[in-house]
């Protein structure tokens, strides 16, 4: 070790970029599993609706 070494602290290399907390990360998985719930919901409402129709002859209605 020398004199030089002492009388400067190194210098820094780069340290890499801090990684995104965890926080964010559940936040961010959260939000798209709620998406995905919601848009399955509409998916089933919107089938039921229509096999409703159908059953019932809703459709009928609007034929000429």
């Amino acid at each position: 070790m020398n004199i030089a070494s002492l009388m400067n602290p190194p210098k820094d290399r780069g340290t890499p970029p801090p990684a995104p907390s965890r926080l964010r990360l559940v936040r961010v998985e959260v939000t798209v599993l709620a998406q995905a719930v919601v848009g399955a919901m509409q998916d089933s409402v919107k089938a039921f609706r229509h096999m409703r129709d159908v059953l019932t002859g809703g459709y009928a209605q609007s034929r000429p």
